[in-house]
């Protein structure tokens, strides 16, 4: 979905700037807060437009998650399939997962932030955590992590780096004066540390 400088939305059919608009206002305003009226209005669209490509406003709501859940999660599968190989495989990965896990929040920011706000339930995100334990789990008896790791844990911290970074963003421009999402040279950076940080702790032997 493409967005404007002014906050807009800008996708090509009405269904994609329905979309947008939704998540522009669910994260804005929460599901409650925000009328079918402002979402056409924000879309440009007419209201029955809602009810034709969605069913109601909960299906709109439904639509947003799923680019989320999709978006994110799906994508992030792709990496873990293949069996491991070698402890380099299993970082190399590991880093590859983190770098395309944050790239498509990004890209997915307001989706992710109506996610959150409205805690749905994230079946796309129940696959991912526990092909993400699993992944760890196989390096872990490989002896390529350590025993004291509790796989299943392990995603979870991951992704709450992640949607921390995404999701309080403006904070952190309007406190440090970094744009997380805008500075390429910050963003590689953090990540480097944190990719950094989960592979080899912080710790000296």
């Amino acid at each position: 979905m493409g967005r404007s400088t002014d906050s807009k939305p800008v996708g090509d059919t009405t269904r994609e700037r329905l979309l947008e608009a939704g998540a522009m206002l669910f994260a804005e305003k929460g599901f409650g807060g925000a009328t079918v009226r402002d979402i056409c209005r924000a879309a440009g669209t007419s209201g029955n437009m809602i009810h034709h490509y969605f069913g109601d406003k909960q299906g709109l709501l439904d639509a947003i998650v799923d680019q989320y859940g999709t978006g994110v999660f799906d994508r992030a599968l792709t990496l873990l399939d293949p069996p491991l190989t070698s402890r380099e495989d299993f970082a190399a990965r590991f880093r590859l997962l983190f770098i395309t896990t944050l790239e498509a929040c990004m890209e997915l920011r307001l989706p992710m932030l109506v996610a959150l706000r409205e805690q749905v339930d994230l079946t796309a995100l129940a696959r991912f955590q526990e092909r993400f334990a699993r992944f760890v789990l196989d390096a872990q008896d490989a002896g390529w992590v350590r025993p004291a790791v509790r796989p299943e844990l392990v995603s979870g911290i991951v992704l709450d780096r992640i949607t921390n970074y995404v999701q309080f963003a403006p904070w952190t421009r309007s406190l440090f004066g970094v744009d997380p999402l805008g500075d390429r040279e910050y963003r590689q950076q953090w990540t480097e540390a944190n990719v950094d940080l989960f592979l080899h702790g912080f710790v000296a032997d």
